[in-house]
Parts: C-alpha cells; structure tokens; sequence
C-alpha cells in the first residue's frame, strides 16, 4: 500500500495481491451471510493500518432492518478502534457508496473501492464515484 495525494485528497493505492487478497476474503465471508449462508453479500476492507475486516449481509425479514455487508464491515473496524478505511471491495449499492464517502469525509482518506471487472481489478477512488454527494463537506 502506497500513500498518494490527488489535489487536496489523500488516498491510498494497493498492491495487486493486496487487492486480490480483499476480493477473495470478501467472498469467502460470502459463508457468513445472516440468516442463510451464501445469501447476500459479502465484502473486505483495509485500514491505514493494514487490517482486514470483513463484512456481511444481516438480512432482516421485513427488509428495512436489514444491514448491508460495507456497514457491518465499516462497523467491524471500528468495534476494533480503526476508522481510517483506505480500501473496500465492491461494487456497492449507492447507500453504502454514502456511507463509504461519509467514512472519507472523516479520515480525509479517499477511500478506494476494489473492483475486479474483466479479469481487471481497478481501483476507484469513492469522491469519483460521488458526483453529487451529501452532505458536499464534512460538517462535524
């Protein structure tokens, strides 16, 4: 993992085989969806720090409580004291692309979103996949 700066943006940008390494954990935690395995998704993320936390989808029966496997990953981290995110597999729903973004507004790191498309894996920054976030800055 390297340190960047894109204007004013910290980001972080990943080893192919640290990308690799985030695309496989978060499939393998694909056993660990609630309350069916395999039903949901399932996601990995990378802190400054170099941890891995994985996440997974918690359905609920009526839908609106359900928890989306980015939150339960961010929420992972930090029950363990990590919050500066630098990394996390997708793609992802545009509520955890929020959430996400609202996780680099208060690290100041542009969290990159690990992708693997046509046997590629891409690294995408989240500011570029948030045109027209909300809230614009980080207000607390």
């Amino acid at each position: 993992m390297v340190e960047k700066t894109l204007g004013n943006k910290k980001y972080y940008e990943l080893t192919k085989e640290e990308c690799r390494k985030l695309i496989k954990l978060g499939d393998e935690a694909m056993k660990n969806t609630y309350p069916e395995s395999g039903k949901g998704y399932g996601v990995a993320l990378m802190t400054k720090a170099g941890s891995i936390y994985t996440g997974v989808s918690y359905l609920s029966d009526t839908e609106t409580l359900t928890m989306h496997s980015e939150a339960t990953a961010l929420a992972h981290a930090a029950i363990h004291g990590e919050k500066d995110i630098v990394a996390i597999t997708g793609p992802n729903c545009h509520i955890c692309k929020q959430l996400i973004y609202e996780s680099s507004l208060r690290s100041g790191i542009d969290v990159v979103v690990v992708i693997e498309e046509d046997d590629q894996i891409k690294q995408i920054p989240i500011s570029k996949m948030m045109p027209y976030p909300w809230p614009e800055k980080n207000t607390r």
